[in-house]
């Protein structure tokens, strides 16, 4: 029997390889991770069942191969060793120059627009790449899938990577620079033709710095500078010494208008099925026949709300700066926050010319490394990988960090101010209050007039009311929107609800959807990730046998929104029976709305295919868990005798 087969057999009997009888999306599992090569897809192997190892097989396959049996192993360590070092030679060196040639990166357009990189190099948009619950999400649905899914998630959170034509599939240790920048510059500002599509797949036009680019204004500007070019020290000859500088902008008016974001806003897989839906839900919206852009609320003074542009120069170009002009912001806030290494993101130019993305994983930032307080004290004889065994090294390691903090805070603050504009906790409204119970509603509004909220991937996002009833003595008498020992909510999808152990949160207010699959024996199936694994032996993100016509939607799947509609409003109701108080009022009631970007059960959902950057899932589920953000926070007192 072979392991796919065995995986499979252990899905559908609900067996635990954690030791919970619930579902394959248990709990946690695994002991650390290791770093594979690109052929190997380079990810962080987690699960170390011996359920799930390679049986005797495998040798004898190797042996007809005619294959050392250790030749993978040797082969595995030698590409490791190269990463690790940084060591990608000649050719990748050449490699490498020839794809900056073809599409530059962030950091070489933030030597003229540092205001614009700042913002993006913190941004949703410049983590698209990066993020490691993306990676794994992309690379577990294939595996579901079988594959079928191939490039489908590349197209939109990695253009470049995507017209380079990248394995999908390949570390983030070992892309290309601006691969790894997501959706950089040249994927908005090298496009000149307006498509209209969804789902990505854009052609980049593609150039070295000095060829055109393309953006809402035109040329007027860059032509004054290029006719002082003496006092802007520029040069648009790319043969020629100096600064230089791309030799024309193109107007492009497509890139100001709501379809232009709709290309990657709007995803629809291959079989129909509706994944995303935010410009789609704009273009039906009350801004949307006010005129007010995705652009007017996403990159004006304040976030997620139209609130007009600053003014001020698009560029210092040689310390002087270019005419004052309408500045759009490129920090696109969003619900996600980086779980990585803060060597690697925010982007920072500073911190790629010092160490390697693999130098700096190796930088212990806890510990204290580069601090007054942790090398006036490092114990004799300490061991530091290679990279960080010069005591400057770390200091000067240390001195970039503290900036990347500074940065991650405003970016937190940032984030904050659009998910508060977008989740409003209204009205509180007690029913009841007596010796017979208690009954309370607690209303939650969406302050935008765009979209939906949530929007985007909702069966990914988690926002929540946490409440807390106690009495007078502190003890607890309603308890709803709390996390199970894993760090779940309790509702459908705990491993712990499942297993008998945690009880299901009656009271729950989630504006979660919910994915549904069909049963190929009646019914309906909920699941994290919205392939149908458990339905259909060999399932394929492919087009549909039958007609979509009359349904609008794939036979298979559904999409259960939950969210609240532009200027909406949903209430949340709860409810304390009399045999439930203690006597000892008054009962006091403290109520959250929490916002955090993806749920511990996808996690573990997709714990099998690893994560990048070496994480293990219990790091990834709790870095998520520790980002997760109050938007709101009410107490209300019932004065019951």
């Amino acid at each position: 029997m072979t392991k796919h087969a065995l995986f499979l057999i252990l899905l559908l009997s609900g067996i635990s390889l954690v030791g919970i009888p619930a579902s394959s999306e248990a709990g946690y599992t695994g002991d650390g991770a290791k770093v594979k090569s690109a052929a190997k897809l380079q990810l962080a192997q987690t699960s170390k069942d011996e359920l799930l190892e390679d049986d005797d097989d495998d040798d004898d396959d190797d042996a007809l191969l005619g294959k050392d049996e250790d030749d993978d192993d040797e082969e595995e360590k030698e590409e490791v060793a190269k990463a690790e070092a940084g060591d990608t030679g000649a050719e990748a060196a050449h490699e490498a120059l020839f794809a900056e040639n073809r599409y530059p990166s962030a950091g070489t357009c933030g030597t003229c627009h540092p205001k614009h990189y700042g913002e993006w190099s913190v941004s949703q948009h410049s983590y698209a790449q990066l993020s490691p619950v993306y990676l794994s999400l992309n690379n577990k649905i294939n595996e579901l899938a079988n594959g079928s899914n191939g490039d489908f998630c590349l197209r939109c959170h990695n253009q470049v990577g995507a017209n380079l034509g990248e394995n999908s599939f390949v570390s983030n240790l070992e892309r290309h620079p601006t691969s790894r920048e997501g959706i950089t510059c040249v994927v908005c500002h090298r496009i000149n033709k307006a498509y209209n599509k969804v789902s990505g797949r854009l052609a980049l036009v593609e150039g070295g710095l000095t060829e055109a680019v393309f953006g809402p204004i035109g040329n007027e500007e860059l032509e004054r500078v290029l006719d002082n070019s003496q006092d802007y020290k520029v040069v648009i000859n790319p043969e020629e010494a100096g600064r230089k500088m791309h030799k024309v902008i193109k107007k492009f008016a497509t890139i100001s208008d709501p379809v232009f974001c709709g290309a990657c806003h709007d995803v629809t897989l291959f079989n129909g099925f509706r994944l995303e839906e935010a410009y789609s839900e704009y273009r039906t919206s009350p801004a949307a026949a006010r005129g007010v852009t995705c652009q007017d609320c996403h990159m004006g003074k304040e976030q997620g709300v139209a609130s007009g542009y600053e003014q001020g120069p698009a560029a210092v170009v040689g310390g002087v700066p270019t005419k004052p002009r309408k500045l759009t912001n490129h920090f696109f806030a969003g619900p996600d926050y980086s779980i990585i290494h803060p060597g690697i993101f925010p982007h920072n130019a500073e911190a790629q010319q010092l160490a390697s993305l693999a130098e700096w994983l190796r930088f212990d930032v806890e510990a204290g490394w580069g601090t007054d307080e942790f090398e006036d004290n490092v114990p004799e004889g300490k061991v530091y990988p290679e990279r960080w065994q010069a005591i400057d090294d770390r200091y000067d390691a240390r001195e970039i960090l503290n900036a990347q903090f500074k940065r991650l805070e405003w970016a937190t603050q940032m984030r904050l101010e659009l998910l508060r504009n977008g989740y409003v906790m209204g009205d509180i409204i007690t029913d009841r209050a007596d010796s017979g119970g208690i009954a309370f509603r607690v209303q939650v509004r969406n302050g935008t007039d765009g979209h939906n909220v949530p929007t985007g991937f909702t069966g990914e996002r988690l926002v929540w009311l946490d409440v807390t009833v106690t009495d007078k003595t502190g003890a607890v008498v309603l308890r709803s929107g709390d996390r199970d020992p894993n760090g779940d909510l309790r509702d459908g999808h705990s491993a712990y609800v499942h297993a008998g152990v945690t009880p299901l949160d009656q009271n729950l207010f989630s504006l979660q959807s919910i994915f549904v699959t069909q049963n190929g024996r009646g019914g309906e199936i909920e699941h994290v990730i919205p392939i149908p694994y458990p339905v259909i032996s060999l399932p394929r993100v492919l087009p549909s046998p039958r007609s979509l016509i009359f349904t609008g939607e794939p036979p298979t799947e559904r999409n259960h929104k939950k969210g609240i509609e532009p200027l909406g409003e949903r209430w949340a109701e709860y409810k304390i029976d009399g045999d439930e108080l203690t006597g000892k009022g008054p009962y006091r009631a403290d109520i959250k709305l929490i916002s955090q970007p993806a749920p511990i059960n996808l996690i573990v959902a997709m714990q099998s295919v690893g994560f990048d950057y070496g994480l293990t899932p219990r790091q990834a589920g709790d870095a998520l868990i520790a980002g997760a953000q109050v938007l709101w926070q009410r107490e209300i007192v019932f004065k019951v005798k």
